[in-house]
C-alpha cells in the first residue's frame, strides 16, 4: 500500500469517530494490536528523543525498502497512547522507498486532527518520533539507497 492509500484509509477511519474519544480507543486498539520488537533490539542508540515514553525505532533497508520496527519500553503493556501514536505511524511510512517518505507531507496528522486533545508532552513525542523517521529516510535516500 502507497502512503498515499494508507492516509486516506487512515483519514476515512478518522472521518468515522462520531464521538472524539473514539480516535484515543482506535490508538489503544492499534497498540494492543502492534506487534512491537524483540529485546535484543531495545538499545539506547534507537531511542526516539523527546518522547516522555521510551521509544524505540529501528531502521532496516531491504531490497530498496526502509522498514521500521518500533516498540515502548513497556511493550504492549505500557504506555499505550505513545505505543499507538508509534503504530500508527508506521502504518503510514513503513515499508517504504525512503523517497517517498521524505516525499509525504507531515501535516496529515493535522488533517484528521490526532494533535487535538494530545498532552504538550505527547505532541512533543510525536513530532519527534516524526522527525526521526524523517530523518531515517534522508540518510537512506543520501546513500543511494532509494
Amino acid at each position: 500500500m502507497t502512503i498515499e492509500e494508507s492516509q486516506n484509509e487512515i483519514r476515512s477511519i478518522f472521518s468515522a469517530f462520531g464521538n472524539p474519544d473514539d480516535k484515543w480507543k482506535f490508538l489503544l486498539k492499534i497498540a494492543k494490536e502492534h506487534s512491537g520488537m524483540d529485546d535484543s533490539l531495545k538499545q539506547d542508540k534507537f531511542i526516539v528523543k523527546g518522547c516522555a515514553a521510551k521509544m524505540f525505532l529501528v531502521p532496516e533497508y531491504k531490497d530498496g525498502i526502509l522498514i521500521f520496527h518500533l516498540d515502548t519500553e513497556g511493550g504492549e503493556s505500557t504506555p499505550l497512547l505513545s505505543r499507538g501514536l508509534g503504530a500508527l505511524a508506521l502504518k503510514i511510512y513503513n515499508n517504504q522507498k525512503p523517497s517517498d517518505i521524505l516525499a509525504a507531507k507531515p501535516e496529515f496528522f493535522q488533517e484528521i486532527g490526532l494533535q487535538i486533545g494530545l498532552t504538550p508532552t505527547r505532541a512533543n513525542g510525536f513530532a519527534s518520533l516524526l522527525k526521526q523517521i524523517y530523518m531515517y529516510a534522508k540518510v537512506y535516500s543520501l546513500m543511494g539507497s532509494n
